[in-house]
């Protein structure tokens, strides 16, 4: 329970795993950007769903909306946000813009129709938050496994540091850019 809201854990049930859940419930839901070094960071994620955006200050209405949105999803979904222009520039953020990143996509989703209220932000991350390709992780292994089962279910297991492992995974990523906008494909990567 945090505030009024239940967030449920689909994890693995390991101590570590429950902890580490549990230490980034406590951290703010949304994670300031102010340096490039701190930029680079954020760009070399690029297994999980991130949104990022800009924001006059943290007193903006805009950036307040962002913040409740953020809590919805927190802490599977990261937000992340800048006050800094020049961040803004290397990133291509427009003023009250928020940027949709799925795990493996080499370009993120501008969410449309800027400024945002919380309830658009959190219907358009509802709407998307189901990526074409995703990593099997321990803090939400079980979540993974919620899809229709019509759709085209595809389970790979590639080790990221083995060449052939490396190699098939950036034909995984490929697959998934390519098919993007189809709703029924589903492909999980686990690395073993």
């Amino acid at each position: 329970l945090k505030g009024d809201r239940t967030i449920e854990f689909d994890g693995e049930f390991a101590a570590d795993v429950l902890v580490e859940f549990l230490l980034d419930l406590i951290e703010d839901p949304v994670e300031i950007i102010n340096s490039k070094l701190e930029v680079q960071a954020f760009e070399r994620i690029e297994d999980q769903i991130k949104l990022i955006g800009f924001f006059k200050s943290e007193d903006s209405e805009y950036y307040k909306a962002f913040e409740e949105a953020a809590e919805h999803f927190q802490p599977y979904i990261k937000f992340f946000a800048t006050f800094d222009k020049g961040v803004a520039k290397k990133l291509s953020l427009k003023m009250n813009e928020v940027d949709f990143s799925e795990p493996f996509m080499d370009e993120p989703i501008v969410i449309p129709d800027k400024p945002y209220t919380e309830e658009e932000i959190v219907e358009f991350v509802k709407e998307h938050q189901r990526p074409t390709l995703r990593r099997l992780r321990p803090e939400d292994m079980f979540e993974t496994w919620e899809d229709d089962l019509n759709g085209i279910h595809i389970v790979a297991f590639a080790e990221r540091s083995d060449p052939d492992g490396y190699e098939f995974l950036e034909i995984l990523k490929q697959v998934a850019r390519d098919n993007t906008d189809n709703p029924d494909l589903s492909i999980v990567w686990i690395d073993p």
